[in-house]
């Protein structure tokens, strides 16, 4: 019989292949030259990255494998308000070279709240509700880790449950599948909703149950 260990291993073999498939198909695309598509390739990218990051660091770093979910939450959240719902002086404060000046204007760019209720009204249907949504469920325990808070604490003192890293792991995955569906969108390739159908159907294993919004 194969132990709570063993699976979460196998689990993240199989996260691994899912990542590379992704990351596979963002370098096929070929992103729009405007700059909310530049924006939210950029952000998506990086969305990725952190991702990666949560896979190779929770086994062995937990705590900061939960912290990095946060940053990948919401690079894709500011991804999917970039294409949809930022106003051209705000795409400028995102896309300027980082000098001591740029730094202190995109101070002014709005958090995870405005962005989302921006989305409510300029972003995909039912865009806004789903991240929504996933920013309950996840971000009292996210925020804990991100600021050291009871969270980290007490796994610190009881440990780290298989089932907990394993719901994790779902989580970081499914933000990983929902770049598809903006690489759908910034490149006006429908053929990418139907990959990311397809890797959905193929890796439901390690995804949670998805509610991807229409393109």
């Amino acid at each position: 019989m194969i132990n709570a260990l063993e699976r979460l291993t196998a689990e993240l073999e199989r996260s691994v292949a899912l990542e590379t498939l992704v990351c596979a198909a963002w370098e096929r695309g070929e992103v729009r030259s405007e700059p909310s598509a530049i924006a939210a390739a950029g952000l998506c990218s990086l969305s990725l990255e952190h991702g990666r990051a949560v896979r190779m660091l929770l086994v062995e770093v937990p705590p900061s494998a939960t912290a990095l979910l946060r940053s990948q939450f919401e690079a894709l959240v500011r991804a999917v308000w970039a294409r949809h719902a930022a106003k051209e002086s705000e795409l400028a404060r995102l896309l300027a070279p980082l000098t001591p000046e740029s730094q202190q204007a995109a101070k002014k760019l709005p958090g995870v709240p405005d962005m989302l209720a921006a989305l409510e009204t300029l972003g995909p249907r039912g865009a806004a509700a789903l991240l929504g949504r996933a920013r309950a469920r996840l971000w009292d325990g996210l925020n804990s880790y991100v600021h050291g808070g009871i969270h980290p604490f007490q796994r610190g003192e009881s440990g780290y449950p298989a089932q907990l890293l394993s719901d994790l792991l779902k989580n970081t995955n499914a933000m990983t599948m929902l770049t598809v569906i903006m690489l759908a969108e910034i490149t006006g390739d429908a053929e990418f909703v139907a990959v990311m159908n397809a890797l959905h159907h193929e890796f439901a294993d390690v995804l949670p149950e998805l509610e991807p919004f229409p393109a």
